[in-house]
């Protein structure tokens, strides 16, 4: 009863819904629709804020995810998200991982990946940094599988691919690409 007049006190006064956590989804899903598999809140494009229903559940492909338009329809994950299998509104109102930040000590960003993979990391060859463990591939890591740590090696020219060029060597062929300093 109590949590009842709060949503209707929430409702009335106009304050900016949030979608459940996870750990309250199915609480939130059985005061609002009596069901679980009824529960739906998500984003209202028309309306520019979040919504809930008692719609039923729904799913959308790898990449994207369900937003109310005013019905259920595709939108791309947000840049700083990524959707690597099925959405379902069960539980879920945003793509469920945050892209990683290539942030650490040395690291930059190889690519910022897309809607269904996460950023790709490398470590900054041309400040003197290497990966602390050779990931699968020479050139990037990918942090959502793998340690992406670098380290300042001790060699004062490294090329893109972390090997080390002494005065006497003729800059050999890499197979990774350069990275491009913005200035």
């Amino acid at each position: 009863m109590v949590i009842l007049l709060i949503l209707m006190i929430g409702t009335v006064t106009g304050y900016d819904l949030k979608c459940p956590a996870k750990a309250e989804w199915r609480f939130r899903a059985n005061v609002s629709c009596y069901s679980e598999s009824k529960y739906v809140c998500l984003f209202h494009l028309l309306k520019g804020e979040y919504e809930e229903s008692c719609l039923g559940s729904d799913r959308s492909s790898i990449g994207s995810k369900l937003v109310f338009q005013p019905l259920f329809n595709l939108a791309n994950c947000s840049a700083e998200r990524y959707q690597p299998v099925v959405f379902t509104t069960h539980g879920n109102s945003e793509c469920i991982l945050r892209k990683s930040k290539c942030a650490g000590e040395g690291q930059v960003v190889y690519n910022n990946g897309s809607y269904s993979i996460d950023t790709a990391c490398r470590c900054d060859y041309t400040r003197g940094y290497a990966f602390v463990s050779r990931p699968k591939n020479t050139c990037f890591c990918k942090p959502s599988t793998e340690d992406c740590s670098c380290f300042r090696v001790k060699c004062s020219n490294l090329s893109s691919d972390y090997q080390c060029i002494t005065d006497g060597d003729i800059k050999a062929k890499t197979t990774c690409q350069e990275i491009h300093q913005q200035v």
